[in-house]
């Protein structure tokens, strides 16, 4: 699957997504937080720790995220959406509380943040934090109009 993180005046980023079960998605655009957008937070961390089954690989098997749209129509006028519906769920959760987890180590904040302790390993941890720094190294680098390319 190919993910483009497409970088927008404005600080906001656009997400388009190809080559996946089911038909191509478009993710509108939405405000980039500080350092980078929140998806490729995920995609960073759930890539270095193998999470098959959160938000992204959920949609590499055809889920659909709220607020996406299809790229096109097929010619048959089926738009997939009886086989994208319910794609994820507590995976999606799990790499949720994982990802957070990881972008507060990156950001040298506590893992915990008053809650249960961190999900995450320390070696999950430094691999995630690694990845995050990378994710970002590479969004800093994209011109405005152009997309970060990461393929899945």
């Amino acid at each position: 699957m190919e993910i483009r993180f497409i970088r927008l005046p404005g600080n906001r980023c656009e997400i388009s997504v190809s080559d996946r079960e089911g038909p191509d998605l478009l993710l509108p655009a939405v405000r980039v937080g500080h350092f980078l957008p929140h998806d490729l937070m995920h995609a960073a961390v759930e890539r270095s720790l193998g999470l098959d089954d959160g938000l992204w690989g959920a949609i590499a098997r055809g889920a659909m995220i709220d607020g996406s749209t299809f790229t096109e129509v097929r010619q048959n006028g089926d738009t997939g959406m009886k086989k994208a519906l319910n794609r994820g769920g507590d995976g999606i959760m799990d790499a949720e509380i994982k990802v957070h987890s990881a972008y507060r180590a990156w950001r040298g904040l506590p893992t915990h943040a008053g809650r249960a302790p961190s999900p995450l390993s320390q070696d999950e941890l430094l691999r995630a934090r690694q990845a995050l720094a990378e994710a970002a190294r590479q969004w800093e680098e994209t011109p405005e109009g152009d997309a970060l390319i990461w393929h899945w």
